[in-house]
């Protein structure tokens, strides 16, 4: 048989039993648009989900410290030079330059009834922030403008709420710390370390006339775009503040939060496989359904066989139809779940604000039309090899 003759036949079998490969089309039209979403967009929707999750536990946070032999902790080393070189290396999202004080300063409202003790002075920008991730309880954070206007203003934890404040509302109150005094702006809730319950933030740009004349400082939180990165820019920061602090190198620290990030890790793994899995799942359903599809199509259209074979069609002329009809479900299948993959993938990019590259989605494309195509394939190859075997007269006599 020729090509066209045979293709032309296969072609209105599968139109003719249309209502037979329905369920088994859809499978494999929802395997090829997972398939070509999560080709297509999982390394947008694996940075975003990272970076929520990380913003959780700040696994892609590192601190620069300044650790002595001699003595624990040396404040104000760093210098705002040291910021901006750390600002200029790849991978570097922010930088956030911290100075605070010993806990051991008292805050009241101007009388001792309602005194908070063991307290710290943190200075902070705008971009500190983005790297403890915050739950603002009420009220709002410092932000650029309060650092440029050296506004007189502080953020509180709600634990010291009740030990300054007692049970008035703090906003907009004034809250005494040494012989400054700030006006509340926002207050911070849920967990904290104690660092953040016992402190009284105010803007970075206060610090030097506020808890001492020198403007270094204490440290650094350094914010990465990425999971992956943290490790490699760890390295970075550490040589480039040893080459800027020589005779120091060994006091100086870039620590990372290596337990949280290797859960962070894990559970972007897990989700990588699970969606890999189900996809496989789909695909795998649609291969097996297509082949039992395929054989019962055989045993229904057993007499057929057996008048073709009569009429002089040969043992591959049968095998090569059935297999080219199992192949045609297939690329319709696959070629309507591209289409529609396409549509879905671009949709998603435009709800969400993910990232598409054209030469990743037309791989995915070609690659899930071979993927299909394999699979129709060896899901006809053995339904279309029984068909072949068939006897004539037992064929011809069956009801």
């Amino acid at each position: 048989m020729r090509l066209d003759d045979l293709l032309s036949t296969s072609w209105r079998m599968v139109k003719r039993h249309q209502s037979r490969y329905r369920t088994v089309m859809i499978a494999i039209v929802l395997g090829t648009v997972g398939f070509i979403m999560i080709r297509t967009l999982a390394d947008s929707v694996r940075s975003k989900v990272s970076e929520n999750l990380e913003l959780i536990g700040g696994a892609s946070v590192l601190s620069t410290l300044w650790e002595d032999r001699r003595t624990p902790w040396h404040l104000g080393e760093y210098l705002s030079r040291d910021a901006e070189r750390l600002r200029k290396l790849p991978h570097v999202m922010l930088v956030a330059p911290i100075r605070f004080t010993e806990r051991n300063l008292k805050a009241s409202q101007g009388h001792e009834a309602t005194e908070a003790r063991e307290l710290q002075m943190t200075c902070v920008d705008e971009n500190y922030w983005e790297t403890i991730s915050p739950h603002l309880h009420r009220g709002r954070l410092i932000d650029a403008s309060d650092v440029a206007k050296r506004s007189a203003v502080c953020v509180l934890h709600e634990e010291l709420v009740p030990e300054i404040f007692g049970i008035t509302d703090p906003l907009g109150k004034t809250v005494y710390v040494g012989s400054y005094t700030y006006t509340v702006i926002g207050i911070l809730g849920g967990p904290a370390n104690t660092e953040i319950c016992r402190s009284v933030f105010i803007p970075l740009s206060l610090a030097a006339r506020h808890i001492g004349h020198l403007r270094q400082f204490t440290s650094m939180q350094v914010r990465v775009e990425s999971l992956e990165k943290v490790k490699s820019v760890r390295s970075q920061l550490e040589a480039v503040l040893k080459a800027s602090h020589p005779g120091y190198e060994d006091g100086i620290k870039v620590r990372y939060h290596a337990s949280r990030l290797e859960r962070v890790n894990l559970i972007m793994f897990l989700v990588t496989m699970f969606s890999y899995a189900a996809l496989a799942t789909v695909f795998i359903l649609g291969k097996v359904g297509l082949t039992n599809v395929m054989l019962s199509a055989v045993q229904e259209r057993t007499r057929e066989v057996g008048l073709r074979k009569a009429l002089g069609a040969t043992d591959s002329t049968i095998r090569s139809q059935f297999a080219v009809e199992c192949v045609l479900v297939s690329l319709i299948s696959g070629s309507l779940g591209g289409f529609l993959g396409i549509l879905v993938s671009l949709a998603l990019k435009q709800l969400f604000g993910l990232e598409m590259s054209v030469y990743v989605l037309s791989v995915s494309v070609l690659l899930d039309l071979c993927i299909t195509t394999a699979i129709g394939f060896l899901a006809g190859s053995y339904p279309s090899r029984v068909a072949s075997r068939l006897d004539i007269v037992t064929a011809m006599r069956f009801d």
